[in-house]
């Protein structure tokens, strides 16, 4: 009897001693698929229309990294500048299961059917940093594009009040393009008015392509080589193509050239007197709002604007980041203190 009896102990003890086996076994695997996320996690569709320019790489990294930190999943899709591309990953990502979509288009007007594709499914629609057309977004968030063509022009027309300026549009097709430049002009109105300034050429460069920029203004300084004092570009890349136009033609330190995004290669260039201003746009700031709004969204919750903009057809809410005149004088106080760039690599120091 007391033989059986503790037979019964063992098993009884061996039963037990799997339980809590198979209990932490469950738990160990249900960590390890969820890790420190929680079980109603969010899952966001980030659609970026490029990654050619350093700033989308920059836009995709920090977007991942804080959204990690936010316990929030994302999707990642790169159209590299194909529309119908953008269209089909939007389409497989609302397969996958999104709960919100944030779209940066490649085309401003025909990724409208992206925004279609995802309200259909009842999927909120974040426009980040590029609006698009005609498509009634929940919001858009970006930079203040309109202050990106102010500084560009002030800058300029107070260090060249007269002469004359070509303009190297960006994209056509993208919405911050005509922004920007209605900026630039509201500041450029009275000195051309006043015939002080003159526009000597301007162009858009579709898909913002350096070398479409070097070969535009190679070709206009055939004929203003002696007249350009001053040169406003879509953004840094424009830019560069711009001052290789310049440089071949030997005229690179009698013209201003300015850009926006304060790629790295463009504050190289300033430090050493090439580029004379760039703009830059804090990603971070931009990203941590994009993330915020996201889970507003999703929840449910109210959002809070700056205002609303028209996107040919609604007036969407909108919501805009600030931005910094950058130059030799104040590098060092702004895209290296705030970390987006490092001291020694837009000096180009060697160890």
């Amino acid at each position: 009897m007391g033989k059986k009896l503790q037979l019964q102990k063992l098993v009884l003890l061996v039963i037990g001693i799997m339980g809590v086996s198979v209990m932490f076994g469950c738990r160990g695997k249900d960590e390890i698929s969820k890790g420190p996320e929680r079980e109603d996690k969010i899952v966001v569709g980030l659609s970026l229309g490029t990654l050619m320019e350093d700033r989308w790489i920059r836009d995709r990294d920090i977007f991942m990294s804080k959204a990690q930190q936010e316990g929030i999943e994302v999707i990642v899709n790169n159209a590299n500048k194909d529309s119908d591309l953008q269209y089909k990953q939007v389409q497989e990502m609302i397969k996958q299961g999104i709960d919100i979509l944030v779209i940066a288009p490649n085309d401003s007007n025909n990724e409208a059917r992206c925004v279609k594709a995802a309200k259909d499914k009842n999927i909120p629609v974040i426009s980040y940093d590029r609006l698009v057309h005609d498509s009634n977004v929940d919001v858009y968030i970006s930079f203040d594009n309109n202050q990106v063509g102010k500084i560009m022009a002030e800058y300029l027309t107070e260090h060249v009040p007269e002469g004359g300026y070509i303009i190297i549009g960006g994209s056509e097709n993208d919405s911050n393009s005509k922004i920007l430049y209605e900026g630039a002009m509201s500041v450029l109105k009275p000195f051309t008015d006043s015939n002080k300034i003159q526009i000597l050429a301007q162009t858009w460069v579709d898909g913002w392509i350096r070398e479409t920029a070097y070969n535009f203004l190679f070709e206009e300084l055939k004929t203003y080589k002696d007249d350009v004092k001053a040169i406003i570009c879509g953004n840094d890349s424009l830019a560069w193509g711009a001052i290789d136009a310049l440089s071949e033609a030997q005229i690179a330190e009698k013209v201003q050239v300015v850009g926006q995004d304060a790629d790295l290669v463009a504050c190289q260039r300033i430090v050493t007197g090439k580029q004379a201003l760039t703009v830059y746009k804090p990603i971070k700031n931009l990203v941590e709002k994009t993330v915020e709004i996201c889970v507003q969204l999703v929840n449910g919750e109210e959002i809070k604007t700056d205002g609303t903009i028209n996107d040919g057809t609604y007036d969407v809410p909108y919501i805009y980041i600030g931005v910094e005149a950058v130059t030799k004088d104040n590098i060092d106080d702004t895209v290296i203190k705030d970390g987006f760039h490092l001291y020694e690599d837009v000096y180009q120091v060697k160890d």
